[in-house]
């Protein structure tokens, strides 16, 4: 897990506002840093990160949103949705280990088990031994258990991948509505741009000879 990016210039004797916007803007740009492996769910340790870096953001807007307007909640709520999806593909990624560590460690243990028959030369002749490893490998409890493993497996994938999709489609949303935009100016750290009045000359319109007063 990436650590926190240090905050700079934090001062006692600011107002809470201008420390936590201090603080918001360096929580923004780490949260972006990552936005270049979101087009590619295989960086699982890279997207990860950026989750942390949404957490971070969150609970910051969150513990400082009572020096900012409320509007602030959407935006929260924007990151919230980040967090979301990609804890579900995590989630998925665990289970998914869990099942391959589960399925290795049985492969392990049966393997061991048809090796100590195999070498346990006090338990009978070849033969007799034999006879005991091929009952063991034709034993239908431990094929169940793989297929059942397996197809929970192919599940987890399929939830993943649908999180993932979502990840996607809740980050380019976020780009299109210019969220780093809309999170500075609503928090002050830039200001809205100002109504520039543009002055228009009059135009004179000279009066053709043709409507003029007769005398």
């Amino acid at each position: 897990m990436a650590k926190a990016r240090p905050v700079k210039g934090i001062k006692c004797n600011d107002s809470v506002a201008k420390n936590a916007r201090k603080i918001i803007d360096v929580r923004l740009d780490e949260l972006l840093s990552w936005s270049q492996y979101v087009d590619d769910q295989k960086y699982v340790e890279e997207l990860h990160n950026l989750r942390i870096a949404a957490k971070r953001l969150r609970y910051t807007l969150e513990l400082f949103r009572f020096a900012f307007p409320n509007e602030l909640a959407a935006l929260i709520d924007e990151i919230k949705e980040i967090q979301e999806h990609i804890g579900n593909m995590h989630d998925a990624d665990v289970m998914i280990e869990r099942m391959l560590e589960t399925i290795n460690s049985d492969s392990s243990s049966r393997g061991m088990r048809l090796t100590d028959m195999a070498m346990s030369v006090d338990r009978g002749t070849v033969a007799q031994r034999h006879q005991r490893i091929r009952s063991a490998m034709n034993s239908r409890t431990t094929p169940r258990d793989e297929i059942a493993f397996y197809t929970l497996i192919a599940h987890r994938a399929d939830d993943r991948a649908d999180a993932y999709q979502r990840f996607v489609t809740t980050w380019k949303q976020m780009e299109q509505t210019e969220f780093p935009v809309r999170l500075r100016r609503l928090v002050g750290l830039i200001a809205d741009e100002p109504i520039v009045e543009v002055e228009v000359d009059a135009v004179v319109v000279e009066q053709p000879e043709d409507d003029a007063d007769v005398g």
